[in-house]
Parts: structure tokens; sequence; C-alpha cells
């Protein structure tokens, strides 16, 4: 698969294809900053990977499935060191041609190969609505989109992802002296 398609498919997924009539070039598409979604808890388990807690639908599929499988309301998911430095990375700061460069550098690996795998891992959670895209106003066709793709439930802007971040931490002081580990 070509670099070119794997961000395609990026784009598509996280919304951003759809919005705008010319998709973003490669080197728009590397100054989007990755941010987690605030709305997820997480923590570092004992073997210093993040847990992802990850919690079931809550469409009319979600609950039909949930009462028919008795599935559970929340599931753990663990990444490995490679995913763990990647949520890391996924910060809001580091643009994903900041990530492919840490990772080259760290891993010892070919610019080539980080951003295949980068970018189809970084789908792969934006598909899961686990990381969601902070794209420069002026790389959007359509002005009046917000800048934050891929979390619709948080909001659109940066505004918007601050506030759902501050909801979060009010949310995590309040429950404050739990017997688990400090999630974020």
């Amino acid at each position: 698969m070509s670099m070119l398609s794997s961000l395609s498919g990026l784009l598509e997924r996280v919304g951003l294809k759809g919005k705008s009539k010319v998709p973003l070039s490669r080197d728009q598409a590397f100054e989007a900053r990755p941010v987690r979604n605030p709305n997820l808890k997480w923590r570092m388990n004992e073997d210093r990977c993040v847990e992802v807690i990850v919690p079931r639908r809550k469409d009319a599929v979600g609950r039909a499935l949930g009462f028919l499988f008795f599935v559970p309301e929340s599931r753990p998911v663990i990444l490995d060191e490679v995913g763990t430095r990647i949520w890391d990375l996924c910060d809001g700061e580091h643009t994903v041609e900041d990530m492919i460069g840490a990772l080259c550098a760290e891993y010892k690996l070919g610019r080539r190969e980080v951003e295949v795998s980068l970018t189809e891992y970084l789908r792969t959670l934006g598909k899961r609505g686990m990381v969601g895209f902070l794209v420069p106003k002026e790389f959007l066709e359509d002005t009046d989109e917000g800048e934050l793709v891929g979390l619709q439930e948080v909001g659109t802007s940066r505004e918007d992802l601050e506030a759902a971040r501050r909801r979060a931490q009010e949310g995590e002081d309040a429950a404050g002296s739990e017997e688990e580990p400090k999630v974020r």
C-alpha cells in the first residue's frame, strides 16, 4: 500500500477527506497533530504499558449486542511498548512528522517503514475513536469547519478539546481517592 493511499485512508476515516473538496497533501497531513480522546480513561499498568478503558457502544446496536451477549460496559485495550510511546506522543503538541522522527530515532527504523506503520496505527486509533487530529485551519478549504477532526463527540475546535480535557480532569479530581491506580 502506498504512503499516499494510507494517508488518504486515514483522512477518510477521521472525516477530513469528505469535508474538503481537495484532500490534504502528504505534507499537510504530516502537520496534523494527533490528540487522545479526553473522554477515555487510561492508565499505566504494572508493565509500564498504557491500558485504555474503552466503553461499549451506546447506540442501539451496542445496547442490543450488550443485552444479547452480556457485553461488559467497558473493556481494557492494552498497548504494547511502541503503542504506548505513540499514545504518549498523541498530546496535540507533536505533529505526525515529529512522531515519525521520534520513532525512527528511538527504534532505529527506516523512515518509510515508520511512515507506513504509524499512519496505519493512527488510522486504527482514529477509527476506534481513541484519537482525533488537530489540523491547521489554513489547510482546510471550508474555514467554517473546525480544526479538530475525528472526535465529533468532543467537538470541532481546540476550545472544545480543552473544555473536554478540563471536564475529564474535574471528574478525576472528584473521584480522587479510589483504590485503582490514577486514571488519566
